[in-house]
This record gives C-alpha cells, sequence and structure tokens, in this order.
C-alpha cells in the first residue's frame, strides 16, 4: 500500500512519522493507493519518459522512517501533470501500457485507480502543492 499526500517538501519529515503513529493521516488531505511503488513505478514510465536513477535510493527521496520501514518521496512534477491532464481519451492508452507493464489482468480495476490518481493530480495542480508518497521500502 503507497499513500499520496498534498504536503510540501519540508513537511517529509512529518509525514513519514504516520508510520510511526507520531502524525496522522488526517493532517494532509491523502489517496491510499493500493499498488506497491514498483507498480506506480511502471505507472510513471506509462505517462513519462522514465527517470534514470543513479543508486538504490528513489529519485526524489525526502524523508526515511528507519524503525518502520517508510519512506518519502516527492512524486514527480512530469507524473502528476500527466496525471492531472488525463481526459478519458488518453487514459486507455496509459491503462493498457501500466497492465501490460506490470502484467496486471483486470485493466478496469488499474483504470478506477488511474482515475483517483488523476483527480488527486488535479487537486495538487489546482493548489500548488506537490504530491509525497509514502511507502514501504
Amino acid at each position: 500500500m503507497t499513500d499520496w499526500f498534498l504536503a510540501g517538501e519540508n513537511e517529509a519529515d512529518a509525514v513519514a512519522s504516520i508510520a510511526s503513529g507520531e502524525r496522522s493521516f488526517d493532517e494532509w488531505p491523502h489517496l491510499s493507493v493500493p499498488l506497491r511503488r514498483a507498480e506506480l513505478a511502471v505507472l510513471h514510465a506509462a505517462l513519462t519518459e522514465p527517470a534514470p536513477t543513479d543508486g538504490p535510493l528513489p529519485p526524489g527521496l525526502l524523508a526515511v522512517e528507519v524503525d518502520e520501514g517508510m519512506i518519502v518521496t516527492r512524486v514527480p512534477a512530469p507524473v502528476v501533470e500527466a496525471l492531472a491532464e488525463m481526459t478519458p481519451r488518453t487514459a486507455p492508452r496509459v491503462i493498457a501500457a501500466w497492465s501490460a507493464g506490470i502484467d496486471h489482468r483486470e485493466p478496469d480495476a488499474l483504470g478506477e485507480i488511474l482515475t483517483e490518481l488523476a483527480a488527486f493530480a488535479r487537486a495538487a495542480a489546482e493548489t500548488g502543492r506537490p504530491v509525497l508518497e509514502l511507502a514501504p521500502y
């Protein structure tokens, strides 16, 4: 499970502390995504050109909650922008590429998740806030 938050980069440590129970999900607008980071990385690639990584740490790493095994990263701006611009006309191509990339047998379920992610990205675009991701590492 991965969670997305509308939160500033300066709030990354606070978002990470949700894993230890120190902070609450309700402190920020958030979306729980029933996917692993690897599955979301394939979506990122379907939406944009994949960004190269320089090592074992994920790009955009902002905070680590070591005891809980959680990290906070910033969802790349081009991914958020592409999701915010998603339309019913462009979604089927993305769903097909994403589904094939993760060997998912239920494209309709991915379509529902993509719709939720797109709505969340539009909210981020409207408020001008970045999207932070809290996920296991």
